[in-house]
């Protein structure tokens, strides 16, 4: 019984360690794809100096879509493996390059909300609470309470 929890404590820690490794490894690949997309929009922002920066980072966000949809197309039909005839295969170094690819752009994008939406959002967001509360009282009580 304690040679069997010390392999599971010895292998869950063996794992986690993998794991940390692993994603140290990723890290710069992350980060090198997120200066990439940053170099792309301050490009665009010089090129396009009459364009407002939103529309600048619609056009990461455009460039992004055809690279992401020409890269996945490749790996799907060309490179392999199929994923309907292997389906959980391990990845191959392609498709980890085009993860980190897309996980760059997630960051960059997630930047580009924060800078140009945040107020939108939480006006669509207060909207949509109070739209809900509302139709949670019609369900209820089949009519609104007026105060």
């Amino acid at each position: 019984m304690t040679q069997c929890c010390f392999l599971r404590v010895y292998l869950f820690f063996w794992f986690q360690s993998f794991h940390h490794r692993m994603a140290l490894g990723l890290c710069p690949q992350v980060l090198c794809s997120l200066g990439g997309w940053l170099s792309l929009y301050i490009s665009f922002c010089r090129l396009n100096k009459h364009r407002s920066y939103e529309w600048n980072c619609r056009l990461v966000t455009f460039t992004h879509g055809v690279l992401s949809i020409g890269l996945s197309a490749y790996i799907g039909f060309v490179d392999g493996p199929w994923p309907f005839t292997h389906p959980g295969s391990p990845n191959t170094p392609l498709q980890v390059h085009v993860l980190c690819l897309t996980l760059g752009y997630f960051i960059f994008d997630l930047g580009c909300i924060w800078r140009f939406a945040w107020k939108k959002s939480i006006k669509k967001y207060h909207a949509w609470r109070s739209r809900r509360r509302e139709e949670r009282q019609l369900k209820r009580h089949g009519h609104l309470k007026t105060r």
